[in-house]
């Protein structure tokens, strides 16, 4: 195995465990009505998220685009910034955690994540990572 293959197989291991770790974080949050923990869960959501999109900019996306132009990526990206954009609506909301709008946004913003963990994984296969 070359060293790159081994630091694209490392890096797709590592999103993977973060995508787990964001669902159940997204299974706590539904099972609690704990103001302050819903919040810290969000919070643990969005540091999740960061590695992900970190690992992802500077490890794995320009290890998969010097390969060859593969197939998804610019749509994996884009989703990234759509989940980015939601994120951000839903940090501004946190002063009103009880609202409907809040709520909404938490929903949207696992609604988004699911789209995007599908969209890499179908990345990856592709890419047999």
């Amino acid at each position: 195995m070359t060293t790159a293959h081994h630091e694209q197989t490392e890096a797709v291991k590592d999103v993977r465990d973060k995508y787990e770790e964001i669902m159940r974080l997204f299974d706590q949050y539904n099972k609690t009505d704990n103001k302050s923990e819903r919040e810290s869960l969000i919070s643990e959501v969005s540091t999740c998220l960061s590695h992900v999109n970190t690992v992802e900019a500077k490890d794995l996306y320009p290890m998969l685009r010097s390969q060859a132009e593969p197939e998804g990526l610019s749509i994996c990206e884009e989703t990234h910034s759509q989940v980015r954009l939601v994120l951000d609506k839903l940090m501004r909301l946190t002063a009103d955690i009880d609202g409907k709008d809040y709520e909404e946004a938490v929903c949207k913003l696992k609604e988004a994540v699911k789209d995007l963990r599908k969209k890499e994984e179908n990345l990856f296969q592709s890419n047999e990572l």
